[in-house]
């Protein structure tokens, strides 16, 4: 009983908070391309725009990394297995405060940090909320490299 309370309110804040409707996307000021996804879901291994699965995912832990033991770790990658995004969850320091370090890949692996993203829902949602995650499942590249540009926090 207490195991389908607990899969059920799960399921259920995973749907709603997907919904967008809770969520505040960052404003940017991205120029419209009439794709962005009405509805953006999630399960364990994909994230779904409109309905479709558009993209992998995939959640580590304790993994190793360029030599570095990486606690939670996660990538993101197209339907044909191309890598994307790739990041890490981390409270390092003492304010307890959450990062979530991203990795541009098709931006030659640059480096991203935004403090109101943490996580892949709220990654994923403020990427497709500035329409740069399209509902046809395409990435719209300058739409990415404006959104790196405009949000990254990591200068």
């Amino acid at each position: 009983m207490k195991l389908s309370f607990t899969v059920v309110f799960v399921f259920l804040t995973l749907t709603l908070f997907a919904q967008k409707g809770n969520f505040e996307p960052l404003k940017l000021d991205l120029p419209k391309n009439n794709l962005e996804p009405k509805v953006v879901s999630f399960d364990k291994t994909g994230i779904f725009l409109d309905d479709k699965k558009c993209f992998n995912y995939e959640l580590f832990h304790d993994y190793e990394v360029d030599g570095r033991l990486i606690k939670n770790y996660y990538e993101i990658r197209s339907l044909n297995k191309d890598l994307l995004f790739s990041g890490e969850i981390s409270n390092n320091n003492s304010m307890k405060v959450f990062e979530n370090p991203i990795t541009f890949h098709t931006l030659d692996k640059n480096i991203y940090k935004n403090s109101k993203i943490v996580g892949r829902n709220p990654f994923i949602l403020n990427l497709s909320s500035n329409q740069v995650l399209n509902n046809d499942c395409s990435i719209d590249d300058e739409n990415l490299k404006l959104f790196f540009e405009r949000s990254n926090e990591n200068k």
